[in-house]
């Protein structure tokens, strides 16, 4: 139960953190960061995500079928890419994008095969 509850957790609070940095106005975006290409950005934190999200479902659901832990993984990492987007409407100098949304999804979705492969690499859970 414990280590569920951590998994919980760790989802939660790495989209706070998500959430968090969608907060900083536009022209305060640390200059590392512009640096950096947006898009790869918003895949590479997604697929964190989402590797934490279907790590998350995948105990909770432990006894369910490994097709509704994936469809569990995309809903939640699709509607909390949607939440970030939407939010971000409302941060100065930011602005919600499609596209951004498009690369949170895709990060998410490419988690699900690399924990599959870890899990069964390393016994994660």
């Amino acid at each position: 139960m414990r280590t569920l509850i951590f998994k919980r957790i760790t989802a939660i609070v790495f989209f706070i953190l998500i959430i968090m940095g969608s907060s900083i106005p536009g022209g305060k975006i640390p200059y590392v960061f512009q640096l950096t290409p947006d898009k790869l950005i918003h895949c590479v934190e997604y697929m964190i995500m989402g590797f934490l999200i279907v790590r998350w479902v995948a105990a909770e659901f432990s006894s369910s079928s490994w097709a509704k832990v994936i469809l569990l993984t995309l809903v939640i990492g699709a509607l909390c890419g949607m939440t970030d987007e939407l939010y971000q409407h409302l941060t100065p100098n930011r602005t919600p994008d499609f596209y951004d949304w498009c690369l949170d999804f895709t990060g998410v979705g490419l988690s699900i095969p690399a924990f599959s492969f870890w899990r069964k690499k390393i016994f994660i859970e």
